[in-house]
């Protein structure tokens, strides 16, 4: 825990250094063009069991995920194209994310606060693809427990864990501001030590640039 706490701090530090580098120094040329935004969309997730004693396919789960992002888009394409037009960026955000899955009629949400960290390449002047980890924080469930295949199973000690994962996706980023992605995220951390399950999300989101 404490392990996965110092790793979320380091990045978050590293996001904000590398932010304020960004800007430059007043007398040199930018390198980085930094803008920010909001997003918005819809989380299809479920959870990878990897429990031994209870078998059973967990359901998929609709829900959403909104929260604010900052783009940090490098250098330049070509000759005397403006900055933040090159073949490299970097997108950290921070969401709120309603996730979970379902069984036997029933859906089970987890709310979480994650930060994703993509690094982008883009192909062209607007499609990118990305990969990069992310971290998220449990801030609370819509049940303290649930019946899976006759198992009661406790889930209140999920509450406060922290999630760490990896993702890839691809997306559109229009100079105007419009973007638009989908993303998957695969959870590469336990939710519990006594709780074999992984986190598995496919999202879909548009926002905006300011």
């Amino acid at each position: 825990m404490k392990r996965n706490r110092f790793l979320l701090m380091t990045s978050l530090m590293s996001i904000l250094c590398l932010a304020s580098y960004a800007q430059g120094k007043p007398s040199a040329p930018p390198i980085v063009k930094t803008t920010f935004g909001v997003k918005a969309g819809v989380n299809l997730s479920n959870i990878i069991n990897g429990q031994e004693n209870l078998d059973f396919s967990p359901g998929m789960k609709a829900d959403f995920h909104l929260g604010v992002v900052a783009n940090l888009h490098f250098g330049y394409r070509d000759e005397g194209s403006p900055v933040g037009t090159g073949r490299f960026g970097l997108q950290p955000e921070l969401l709120y994310s309603r996730q979970g899955f379902a069984v036997d009629d029933e859906a089970i949400t987890f709310d979480y606060i994650t930060l994703p960290v993509m690094a982008r390449l883009y192909a062209t002047k607007d499609i990118y693809v990305e990969a990069g980890p992310y971290f998220g924080y449990l801030l609370q469930l819509s049940a303290n427990s649930t019946v899976i295949e006759g198992a009661q199973i406790d889930l209140s000690s999920l509450k406060g864990g922290i999630d760490f994962g990896a993702g890839v996706g691809a997306g559109y980023e229009s100079r105007l501001g419009l973007i638009a992605g989908i993303r998957y995220q695969l959870g590469l951390s336990d939710m519990a030590g006594n709780l074999k399950w992984k986190n598995n999300v496919v999202a879909l989101s548009l926002g905006w640039l300011f």
